[in-house]
This record gives structure tokens, sequence and C-alpha cells, in this order.
């Protein structure tokens, strides 16, 4: 399975099942990010996607709520919004090194 998918589904089932009740999205975006690095998506772990996520919360919230319905625009809609926050996450990263120098 490609790494963005497995990062996606990670993420949204850990949003989904709720298993901690407090820190839910903390951990799901922890887990979704080692998946990332698990899979070669971010080896170094230096992309920001939760930027993504924190920049739009409604729709980060509409979108997970759409994967755990299962219907299958729902899980579609999910890994689309997933997909772009690691290429968002991403281009912040480069803007975050070349600020640095």
């Amino acid at each position: 399975m490609p790494g963005p998918l497995l990062a996606a589904v990670v993420h949204g089932e850990l949003l989904a099942l709720r298993p901690f009740g407090s820190a839910d999205g903390v951990v799901a975006r922890a887990a979704a990010r080692l998946t990332m690095v698990a899979t070669g998506v971010d080896p170094k772990s230096l992309s920001v996607p939760e930027v993504a996520c924190f920049r739009r919360v409604v729709r980060y919230q509409e979108a997970a709520q759409g994967f755990a319905s299962g219907e299958p625009e729902g899980v579609r809609g999910w890994i689309l919004f997933v997909c772009e926050a690691i290429e968002k996450g991403a281009r912040e990263a480069r803007g975050i090194a070349e600020a640095a120098g």
C-alpha cells in the first residue's frame, strides 16, 4: 500500500475509533507521521502536515467524519485531504528550511 494512503488510513482509523478519549487527534496525527517515516514518505520527519489540519480545522473534522462513515465518497474525501496535507506540509518544511538558511 502506498505510504500516503497507509498514513491516511492509520490517521482516520484512530480518529474514528477514539481509543484514548481526550488525545485521539494528537495520537492519530503522531501515528500518521510515524507511518510516513516508516514507509519512506518523509523518512527524516521534516514535513509538517499538521499545519494543514490546524489551518482548516472544520474541513479536517468534516473529512474525518466522512472517513468514519465508511461511505466511499467520505473515505475518498479523507484520503484526498490527507494527501493535500502531506503536500502542504512538505512545502511548509521547505519554507522553514529556506528561512533558516
